[in-house]
């Protein structure tokens, strides 16, 4: 699949035209290396909305031919999808090596329109999941600054994986949170100086972060009103507003269809908004909160919980985004294989994944319907609270494999 998924980009290279988002990466690398504005000042949308230490990353290789250029991400792409697999079976059962089978492959298969999205569009979705949880493998390894500072590197690269920072402080994971910190200082501060001078450094950063980070209005989030409320945005913050306010459902292309069930203002969504926030936050809570979790499986059932809350709560969660679903579906389906016949953790854990994957199939029949109607955000949801229950539960006590208890194990989860 990595070597089909590949083809089109790079085939592509080769025409006359747009190679989706490819083009404007290496566009932007190449503004950084002529000094030139990466962000227009003029209030016209930004092409290119992601951080500006993310340009910087780009800049060494934007010089390359197009087939290169592209040939080179679309490697990193499938490296960082073969890490996630890894990772995700090594934070589930303790071990990378070993494991059943089909943790290799099914969670994959689960998301793999997803995973094709990231290919064709040429975006990051799944790079930034392999270094989160790269992050959470280095907690368990009692290394948390190194963590933090991947954490810090998913950061710089698109900005909503820094929402899992919530589960470093739930968790007192203090060394890891000085990680990310210094990590986002070098990367705003200091790897753009041998390209651009510190008063174009600060610019960028302040001209980013007021068009994208603090701009929220009624008519639409950040740099893309058309489109960020619209179905291809599977955000709760999108969701809410597309379903209780009359907003169009798909603005790029369609002026008059809409999907919601209510007539709510800017403000009354917003607040309704909030609610689900606090409820999901709740619910996180309420799920791990002076449970002594020392299996990986618990463990990564908890940051699964957390990776699920950080697509969720991104303003701009596209459906790609949710290829971190892979994660938490990895634990769930090792969690079924793993438990009695019979048992309640096995029952949880199967209903989990198939209401996750029911809603996921919506998108075949009826693409865009589905997703205005949030099928692919509503899965995420589905998943967060099967893992929630299962905590909360202790059904994790049925297991009959035999897990690692190191005391590593138990001080992630202990803070």
């Amino acid at each position: 699949m990595m070597v089909g998924f590949s083809v089109p980009p790079l085939f592509n290279s080769f025409r006359v035209g747009d190679n989706m988002d490819y083009n404007l990466w290496q566009r932007t690398g190449l503004k950084v290396l002529e000094g030139a504005q990466i962000y227009p000042t003029d209030g016209s949308s930004f092409p290119f909305m992601y951080p500006p230490p993310c340009a910087t990353l780009l800049a060494p290789i934007s010089p390359l031919p197009e087939f290169l250029f592209v040939l080179v991400l679309v490697l990193f792409n499938s490296v960082a999808w073969a890490a996630c697999i890894l990772l995700s079976v090594q934070l589930a059962t303790g071990s990378w090596r070993g494991a059943h089978p089909a943790l290799y492959l099914w969670p994959s298969v689960a998301v793999v329109p997803l995973v094709h999205n990231t290919y064709l569009l040429g975006q990051p979705a799944i790079v930034l999941l392999a270094l989160v949880l790269g992050c959470f493998a280095l907690l368990r390894r009692g290394n948390p600054f190194a963590g933090g500072v991947l954490l810090a590197l998913a950061t710089v690269i698109k900005a909503y994986p820094v929402i899992a920072a919530g589960y470093l402080i739930y968790r007192r994971q203090w060394r890891a949170l000085a990680g990310l910190a210094c990590g986002l200082v070098v990367a705003f501060a200091v790897l753009p100086l041998p390209f651009r001078a510190p008063a174009q450094v600060q610019e960028d950063v302040v001209v980013w972060a007021r068009g994208m980070l603090f701009k929220n209005e009624e008519k639409g989030i950040a740099q893309r009103p058309q489109r960020s409320l619209g179905y291809k945005n599977q955000s709760l913050q999108a969701t809410v507003h597309r379903m209780l306010r009359p907003v169009l459902a798909n603005g790029e292309s369609d002026k008059s269809w809409r999907v919601n069930i209510a007539n709510l203002t800017f403000a009354q969504a917003n607040i309704a908004m909030l609610a689900a926030v606090a409820l999901l936050v709740a619910i996180y809570v309420g799920a791990t909160f002076g449970i002594p979790v020392i299996r990986p499986s618990g463990q990564s059932l908890e940051m699964g919980m957390a990776v699920v809350l950080a697509v969720l709560l991104a303003p701009l969660s596209f459906q790609y985004s949710y290829v971190w679903l892979l994660f938490p579906i990895t634990t769930l389906l090792y969690l079924f294989l793993a438990a009695p016949h019979k048992s309640n953790l096995r029952r949880a854990a199967i209903v989990t994944i198939g209401g996750c994957v029911f809603l996921l199939l919506w998108s075949i029949p009826a693409t865009r319907t589905a997703a205005a109607y949030g099928n692919i955000f509503f899965s995420g949801v589905v998943l967060y609270i099967g893992s929630a229950v299962i905590l909360r539960c202790g059904w994790l006590c049925e297991l009959t494999s035999q897990e690692g208890r190191g005391d590593s194990a138990a001080s992630v989860t202990r803070g």
